[in-house]
């Protein structure tokens, strides 16, 4: 799957051998995209809903039993699942786990709570990576990175270019959750060890705002990652992509490269040559 601007794509092999697509334009929202901190709000609240519609889709075109297509009601549900789930074990367990413990220190508690938290993370997608199936989902995540690379560098995407470039990309769903993670250590040493009322209400209410600051994190990674800055700020989301991403297969390339070509073709571009990638790229 690819997001790009106002559109996003998918693809996905069949049973077949071929490759199927689709692409649709995201809801305007008017300039709230625009506007920092709030883009932030409403890229997490797309990728849940948008990965989560991207899945069954593909499930759907290879024929799964489980993929007998959506209702709204069910994406609802499962999305509905999703964000309690984020909110009580990532957002809301480690600082109970830690208020428990009786740790008064502002900044030990934060800290101990962070470190709590980044152990579920890493922990949880270690596991996973484990799972041959996990494995091969990982491996297509390291064909959409590398692909994304190689339109940006206006390189033509074919397997034997596109594996010029590194699968580890600082726009990357991995790489925003591990900086959620460090950004909750110093914003909740500003809080303090609260009683149990503000403790539940910032770690719930308060984890849109520090994944907006995330966001805005990772943009600007993105945009400055050939600077001294940029390669720090990178460097941890890069080292847990080591995790997250596997080296792909020809064929998981080409369909990464169909999953972009369906974004841009939402987006109403033309059709990608290397003289349009230098144009338009970078926002992939």
């Amino acid at each position: 799957m690819m997001r790009r601007g106002k559109a996003w794509g998918a693809a996905v092999r069949t049973r077949e051998g071929s490759i199927s697509t689709t692409g649709h334009r995201l809801p305007e929202f008017d300039g709230w995209r625009t506007l920092p901190l709030v883009r932030g709000v409403l890229a997490l609240g797309e990728t849940v809903v948008l990965g989560t519609r991207a899945t069954l889709w593909g499930a759907t075109e290879r024929g799964d039993e489980s993929g007998d297509g959506y209702t709204r009601g069910g994406l609802a549900l499962t999305v509905l699942i999703a964000v309690v789930a984020v909110l009580g074990v990532f957002g809301l367990l480690p600082a109970v786990v830690v208020k428990a413990a009786g740790i008064d220190n502002a900044l030990l508690f934060s800290t101990v709570e962070g470190l709590i938290r980044l152990g579920i993370l890493v922990g949880y997608l270690w596991l996973l990576s484990r799972s041959a199936a996990v494995a091969r989902v990982f491996a297509y995540h390291g064909a959409e990175h590398m692909t994304i690379h190689a339109f940006e560098h206006g390189r033509p995407l074919v397997p034997a270019e596109i594996r010029r470039f590194d699968r580890r990309h600082p726009r990357c769903g991995t790489a925003f959750l591990l900086t959620v993670v460090l950004v909750t250590i110093l914003a909740h040493a500003l809080v303090g060890n609260p009683g149990w009322g503000l403790l539940i209400a910032s770690r719930v209410l308060g984890l849109p705002l520090v994944a907006a600051v995330a966001y805005e994190t990772i943009r600007f990674a993105g945009r400055h990652q050939d600077t001294l800055v940029g390669r720090i700020l990178m460097a941890p989301g890069s080292w847990l992509q080591g995790i997250t991403t596997n080296e792909p297969t020809d064929d998981m390339i080409e369909v990464a490269v169909a999953a972009l070509e369906a974004t841009l073709a939402a987006e109403e571009l033309s059709p990608v040559t290397a003289e349009d990638a230098v144009a338009i790229g970078g926002a992939a």
